[in-house]
């Protein structure tokens, strides 16, 4: 059962005084609003609440801001949260305070069983297996650059069983060798691949409330589209939403294998009602398989690297056909596929799977969608066959900041095209600021890295196309633009209150805005400190 089939619940609300935006990107204000069953009942200028019964709580604003709540289309909060509150955070620190850190936390550990992992961030310089093996010889330590990217020492590589690879796991991994053939320690695509000892059920809960709330919500974020790192962690999911806990809503969307932390083994396994559907509650709804077709950086399967070695092509998972068979299950099942694929010659194979499996089994009844497209290469041709077969682009905003400045991120070519690219933070931990909507909205005004340098500047969009990407593109993308995205009759009581419009300051007052209030159906799940 989806969030539109859902009985929506929530507070009996009266909103007065206030510049209430009923869409994201509109110019126009009224001042009042009705609020019942979680849902909009009345919205406009000098509204009387007597007309619309005496249990309606009253809430004035003081001319506050009031905007639509944003969705985030494709993260990972469950990295986020073990990266911001679990894990060694070493994000853009020099390499020698690096070793520092980990030596002490190596020093820390209790038991036989204890792990050390560290966080760092896309292009920092990460400690090699020697420089780690140094001041770690027993413990096990990996540390993150990104989702993909990861730099082991020679006990979490022993633990892990991949002391004796040869360079390629099945699950479309690759472990990095030597001229000898011997392990380095850089391991990508295959992080599920160390033993690291599970959070427990309880300590997890705890670690998804306190991001969702401290990262997400805070930040005016209603809803948020999840790609579940474990099993563990839906069950959490679960029974956050079944305590009324969750402070957005949370649409799971399970990895297929082989692929990054997949959660299925084969299509067949999907289970809407595992993923939240058996639930009663309107804060969790199953939402799509992932699949991945390439890895990230020197792995994406890319038209470029196809001179080189046959192992230098890129993690590939699958073929064309097995990808076919899988969009072709999906289809006729009702179920909506999201594909990683970064590479180009990754994003041709997926139109190409895409359009056969059209062919097959008809169109689908949500849209196909391509995760990465944009990012870093975009051809016209490519524009047109997205058009043609309705596959939805989604690239990502917040990569702008650590880019080296050869990317594209092209939003302006995507909307210019009347496409709907969704706004996402793609969040595993890497950038700390990902989670906050207003720091992607900025970076695609600004158009500029975290060294000052440029990125596509002709690719730039205004403020006020930003906010569509996180609101009314975000809730297309899963079909629920009739329930979620505006401020409308009828729609969801997902919505943010500011202190001014966020929309008109500067890009770098922007990427620090955090709401004052966020509601999810009319109930307050962050309330700012002022």
């Amino acid at each position: 059962m989806g969030f539109e089939e859902k009985q929506l619940r929530g507070e009996h609300l009266f909103i007065a005084n206030a510049r209430i935006f009923t869409r994201a990107d509109s110019p126009d204000a009224v001042n009042s609003m009705v609020v019942r069953d979680g849902r909009i009942l009345a919205v406009g200028d000098d509204l009387d609440p007597l007309a619309y019964g005496a249990d309606l709580r009253s809430l004035d604003l003081g001319g506050r801001t009031v905007l639509p709540g944003f969705i985030d289309a494709h993260t990972h909060v469950e990295f986020s949260a073990m990266a911001r509150y679990g894990w060694l955070d070493i994000r853009n620190l020099p390499k020698g305070e690096v070793l520092d850190r980990i030596r002490d936390a190596v020093a820390d550990v209790e038991g036989s069983e204890g792990w050390v992992i560290a966080q760092a961030t896309f292009l920092q310089p990460l400690p090699n297996r020697n420089d780690v093996d140094a001041i770690s010889a027993d413990v096990p330590v990996v540390v993150r650059e990104s989702m993909h990217r990861y730099q082991a020492n020679t006990e979490a590589m022993r633990r892990a069983g991949l002391l004796e690879s040869v360079g390629y796991v099945p699950s479309g991994g690759v472990i990095h060798v030597n001229e000898n053939g011997t392990p380095t320690g850089l391991v990508e695509e295959a992080f599920h691949l160390f033993p690291i000892p599970e959070y427990s059920i309880e300590e997890l809960e705890q670690l998804l409330a306190r991001e969702l709330t401290q990262a997400f919500a805070s930040s005016g974020v209603t809803t948020v589209y999840e790609i579940p790192a474990s099993r563990t962690g839906v069950q959490a999911y679960r029974n956050l939403a079944e305590r009324g806990e969750l402070p957005t809503r949370i649409s799971l969307n399970p990895v297929l294998a082989p692929g990054l932390s997949p959660l299925l083994e084969d299509i067949s396994e999907w289970d809407p009602e595992w993923l939240g559907g058996d639930l009663a509650s309107d804060l969790i709804a199953p939402g799509a398989v992932k699949i991945f077709i390439d890895g990230d950086n020197e792995l994406a399967l890319d038209s470029d690297r196809l001179m080189r070695d046959p192992r230098e092509w890129g993690a590939i998972t699958r073929t064309p056909g097995q990808l076919t068979n899988e969009l072709v299950w999906a289809t006729r099942n009702g179920v909506q596929v999201w594909v990683h694929a970064i590479g180009d010659l990754a994003q041709d194979f997926v139109l190409e799977s895409v359009e056969r499996a059209r062919a097959i089994a008809g169109a689908p009844r949500l849209s196909y969608r391509l995760e990465h497209v944009a990012n870093l290469q975009l051809q016209p041709e490519f524009v047109r066959r997205l058009r043609e077969l309705d596959v939805i682009p989604v690239p990502t905003a917040n990569f702008l900041s650590t880019d080296d400045g050869s990317g594209l991120y092209a939003y302006r070519t995507l909307i210019d095209a009347g496409m709907r690219p969704p706004g996402n933070s793609d969040t595993g931990g890497a950038i700390a600021q990902a989670p906050n909507p207003w720091f992607g909205i900025a970076l695609l005004n600004e158009r500029k890295n975290a060294a000052g340098i440029e990125v596509a500047p002709q690719e730039r969009i205004a403020p006020f196309d930003g906010v569509r990407t996180y609101t009314e593109f975000s809730a297309h993308a899963a079909g629920l633009e009739d329930l979620f995205g505006r401020l409308q009759v009828g729609y969801a009581a997902d919505f943010a209150v500011y202190e001014t419009d966020p929309r008109m300051l500067e890009p770098h007052e922007m990427k620090l805005v955090q709401s004052d209030i966020t509601f999810v159906g009319g109930r307050v799940t962050w309330e700012r400190n002022v």
